[in-house]
């Protein structure tokens, strides 16, 4: 009985073992998106305002980050109105 079951049993077994192994891959994968795509947002508002108006914002960080927020709706906008 337990020979006939080993096949089933390994299979669960891999099965668990691919399935969390993917799910930390894609987890790890969308972190490095958001990542990616916050950094390029600060670099895009920086390098559009210019460096010295950006000490100026800083003194007001919750307006930088309004406008960084601002820019990473605007390019997901505008990924959605292509792809639809």
């Amino acid at each position: 009985m337990v020979l006939e079951m080993l096949p089933l049993i390994a299979a669960v077994i891999i099965a668990a073992f691919l399935l969390f192994f993917w799910v930390r891959v894609i987890r790890d994968a969308i972190w490095t998106t958001v990542g990616i795509v916050i950094i390029l947002a600060v670099l895009f508002v920086v390098f559009n305002i210019g460096p010295r108006q950006v000490l100026q914002e800083l003194r007001d960080p919750f307006a930088f980050l309004e406008r960084v927020w601002d820019v990473i709706i605007g390019w997901f906008k505008a990924l959605f109105r292509t792809v639809s």
